[in-house]
């Protein structure tokens, strides 16, 4: 479970109401999506829903553009400034106007646009993500749409999206740039998205207290040996089992199979390392 004081860590700027119930949920509700059976799959979706919620500020998709914005946005639908100023300005009409016969919506006249604009803390659109994260979740979201964005009903629709698209498999991969491609389909806002992975990793306590660590420099071997395996989030071979080190770390141990850990016997055989000097501290340590 999230404790209420690592939600307010990872998004200070929540309401209140969605950070309680955020809290409260979490246990069940990600357990039963199967999102907190690893680190890698947790930290990756609260990266990603601190992204596309602006840190669950953000529950609606914000609709209000100038035409020079619109242009920008959808240069093939607004070729001109001409083109644009009439939905400048008008949310509703915008949305029909670029939503409409797309993403299982019908046509502009119909609404759908408006009605399956972007909500959530994962913003899903469209009439058919609507009904595909409903199935998953139970809850009426053709019906109800604003139920997306509901404190009581946001965690649990997030999940169901992520269920929906698959992104567990894409999490065991360690790929974090694909995880945004399927909920992107690019990889737009990649900076921020790494940005709030970090912030995570430093949330949740992704460093190992310098007590408990294995000497400096067998963490460097270990470091050295991850980065020329292809584990590239290691980053420098500084001795310090940080975040970065530790995201290596986990993802390696679930490529070769390993259960979840930092430093022990498992890791070192796998990684071909000989004796290490580890101090007894460290939980799961191999002794020297």
């Amino acid at each position: 479970m999230l404790s209420i004081d690592t939600i307010r860590a990872l998004y200070p700027r929540g309401p209140a109401g969605h950070l309680a119930a955020f809290a409260a949920q979490s246990e069940d509700v990600l357990g039963r999506f199967g999102i907190s059976d690893t680190p890698t799959r947790l930290h990756y979706f609260l990266a990603q829903i601190g992204h596309e919620s602006g840190g669950l500020t953000i529950m609606q998709e914000n609709l209000n553009y100038r035409a020079q914005r619109l242009r920008e946005v959808w240069p093939g639908r607004f070729p001109t400034l001409a083109s644009a100023s009439r939905c400048a300005g008008n949310p509703e009409l915008l949305a029909n106007t670029v939503y409409g016969e797309r993403m299982g919506n019908r046509g502009s006249a119909s609404g759908d646009g408006w009605n399956y604009r972007g909500r959530g803390y994962i913003q899903i659109t469209g009439r058919d993500g609507y009904q595909q994260v409903g199935q998953r979740t139970g809850l009426d979201l053709e019906g109800s749409p604003d139920l997306a964005f509901a404190p009581e009903h946001a965690l649990t629709v997030a999940c169901g999206f992520w269920k929906w698209k698959g992104l567990n498999d894409i999490c065991d991969t360690g790929n974090f740039g694909n995880v945004t491609r399927r909920i992107n389909g690019g990889l737009n806002g990649q900076e921020d998205r790494e940005a709030w992975l970090n912030k995570v990793r430093r949330v949740m306590g992704g460093g190992v207290p310098p007590s408990e660590q294995p000497g400096v420099l067998d963490v460097i071997d270990i470091q050295r040996k991850l980065r020329d395996l292809g584990y590239a989030e290691v980053g420098a071979a500084d001795g310090d089992i940080g975040p970065n080190t530790r995201a290596a770390i986990t993802r390696f141990r679930q490529d070769h199979g390993l259960p979840p850990g930092v430093v022990d016997n498992g890791l070192i055989k796998a990684l071909g390392l000989g004796d290490l000097q580890t101090p007894s501290s460290f939980p799961g340590a191999r002794k020297s």
